[in-house]
């Protein structure tokens, strides 16, 4: 054995001390002997032994509560205990509480050699384990700190190739530059004040963000067409949130934000397109950014209309609460968007 394995002797009689401290030095180990019980703990804490073997009545302090102190301190320090004939109802007990063997006295040589190795190789497998636990627990801390700078990286590249999407749609919309982006971050903004968190609240800012993204897909002639849309026109211009749904709902990580961009012009009566859904049958994201949307383009000038007060605006949407828009939403969107317009805008 190795002359690291140190072993602390604890028994009220001095000569079983001697013979055993002396039976386990010729075995290789370091031994420490004591026989008397008070200075226990204090030898432990220095002498550090990764084997206590304890007598269990000693005067002033049990074995019972010297095993208690050394679990407390090191649960991997094995004890063997000490007992007489009667007691081994009661060393059972121990083993319960952490001891890991008893050996009746007198004791029997080969007994103890056979224990103390016992004790010895079951701490160097629960160390062993210890350490293979922690080191476990340090790569998956060391992978999911990766991962997580990994989908950090992803996301700012999703997020810049959102950015880039709804830029291109301002660009080609001049009527509405800067729009979207404004709208997503309100919507985003109000949706959080409601206690939307995580990527629920991610998608619906992506929803919000691309919400026209379907225009792209429309004729030029019928965009920019100065005047008004005929039927016809009209039609085909309705399908854009269809257009919308069918290029983001492809992609895996926008298919809930897919779902806003679809239902963006569906109104809480059932009137809405392009599928004339009704109350919660349209997602809460959409619900809320068709109160933020309709807000925007009344405040911010447009070659449609001459932009009005926030409190025209909320006027407004307050008349158009339970057809057009979610009775439960209209209220909370308002207070919020009432902090963030600038003062020029507010009326």
């Amino acid at each position: 054995m190795s002359a690291m394995n140190r072993i602390l002797v604890i028994d009220d009689e001095s000569e079983i001390v001697s013979f055993i401290r002396e039976l386990l030095m010729h075995r290789g180990y370091v031994v420490l002997g004591l026989s008397d019980a008070r200075e226990a703990l204090n030898t432990f804490h220095s002498f550090k032994p990764d084997v206590c073997i304890l007598d269990f009545r000693m005067p002033y302090i049990s074995g019972s509560v010297i095993l208690d102190a050394v679990k407390e301190s090191d649960p991997t320090v094995e004890v063997i205990f000490l007992t007489a004939q009667d007691e081994t109802s009661l060393a059972v007990d121990l083993m319960k509480r952490g001891a890991i063997d008893f050996l009746l006295k007198p004791v029997e040589l080969n007994q103890l050699s056979l224990s103390v190795a016992r004790a010895l190789e079951h701490r160097r497998l629960i160390k062993e384990n210890e350490a293979y636990r922690l080191h476990l627990e340090r790569l998956v801390a060391e992978k999911t700190k990766a991962l997580n700078e990994a989908l950090s990286s992803l996301t700012h590249v999703h997020s810049a190739t959102l950015d880039a999407l709804s830029m291109a749609l301002d660009f080609r919309d001049q009527s509405t530059s800067g729009h979207s982006r404004r709208v997503a971050d309100l919507t985003a903004g109000t949706a959080q004040s409601m206690g939307i968190t995580g990527p629920v609240l991610v998608q619906i800012e992506h929803g919000a963000l691309l919400h026209d993204i379907g225009k792209l897909k429309i004729p030029d002639s019928i965009l920019w067409k100065p005047s008004s849309l005929d039927e016809a026109e009209w039609k085909t211009m309705r399908r854009h949130a269809e257009y919308g749904y069918e290029f983001l709902s492809t992609l895996e990580w926008l298919k809930d934000a897919a779902e806003i961009v679809r239902c963006h012009h569906e109104k809480y009566d059932g009137t809405g397109y392009p599928r004339r859904l009704k109350r919660d049958e349209i997602p809460f994201g959409a619900r809320v950014f068709a109160i933020v949307d309709t807000v925007d383009a009344m405040i911010y000038k447009r070659p449609y209309n001459t932009p009005v007060s926030f409190q025209k605006a909320s006027e407004e949407v307050r008349r158009c609460t339970g057809t057009q828009f979610d009775p439960s939403l209209v209220e909370p969107t308002l207070a919020y968007l009432a902090g963030q317009i600038p003062a020029n805008l507010a009326g």
